[in-house]
């Protein structure tokens, strides 16, 4: 079979906080696309877009030592732990495609998602979305951060239930710059002429797809926008320009408020 080759495009409405990064790097064996949203309490110098640009530099300068998927892991895990440094409570979520022939090798730790549809119309399983953790999880994790500073806050006996409560609503305990070690959702895949796409921030996908509480398929019910996007353009460049429409109808016309964050995302079309 021939090589299929992509038609891509990236979509970016990043005026809110400016912390979204998008990338296209060439590796050795194919080519890696990345979407980062930077996370962070947004007061001072802590900024999640410090952490979104370190990802970026690290990507150009190591993306051609990229052989092998274990490669990449390796990278994004140093990226971690060397990020985790940078800012105290600034992190990033993440997730991306590398891509090779007809291969597709899929990543994500955060709640940057990745939705994919099939050249027949099914759908491949996908990576999404925040990993909100339930009440009693975020609780007791809570718990073992008493006597902790936490963006410049102390967690105490009396407030760790605040703390719980940013778990239950962020769950990103997998994020570029959490910590040392941490769980990279991953999923590979074939492809054919006419499979999509889509790499988004939680600035899209949150308006249009129902929150899941863990890694797995988002049915079409459940997004039926996002991959009506897809379906209905015929290459990438258009498909951006439908996500932008659906803001605007969604905004305007429904008048649904849809929060101002970060929107970055990259459709892939083969």
């Amino acid at each position: 079979m021939t090589k299929i080759s992509l038609n891509w495009k990236e979509y970016s409405d990043n005026s809110c906080k400016g912390e979204d990064m998008w990338g296209h790097y060439k590796t050795s064996n194919g080519d890696l696309y990345v979407v980062a949203d930077g996370a962070s309490s947004h007061d001072g110098a802590k900024t999640g877009g410090d952490v979104a640009r370190y990802i970026d530099h690290r990507l150009q300068i190591e993306a051609q030592n990229i052989v092998r998927r274990k490669h990449l892991l390796e990278l994004i895990t140093s990226i971690n732990s060397e990020s985790s440094k940078i800012n105290e409570g600034a992190y990033a979520a993440i997730a991306g495609i590398l891509h090779r022939g007809n291969n597709m090798f899929a990543f994500g730790a955060g709640d940057v998602s990745i939705l994919a549809r099939k050249a027949n119309g099914k759908l491949v399983q996908v990576l999404p979305l925040d990993l909100n953790i339930q009440k009693t999880e975020a609780k007791e994790t809570a718990k073992t951060e008493i006597g902790t500073i936490i963006d410049g806050k102390e967690i105490t006996a009396e407030n760790y239930i605040l703390r719980a409560e940013q778990y239950t609503k962020h769950g990103l305990t997998n994020a570029i710059g959490i910590g040392d070690s941490f769980y990279i959702n991953k999923k590979c895949f074939y492809t054919k002429e006419g499979a999509v796409v889509l790499i988004a921030t939680d600035g899209i996908t949150d308006p249009f797809i129902e929150t899941q509480k863990e890694a797995g398929k988002v049915t079409k019910i459940n997004a039926l926008k996002l991959y009506g996007v897809m379906d209905s353009s015929n290459n990438a460049e258009a498909a951006a320009d439908a996500l932008k429409d659906l803001f605007w109808d969604t905004q305007v016309k429904e008048k649904k408020k849809i929060k101002a964050d970060d929107r970055t995302g990259l459709f892939l079309y083969m």
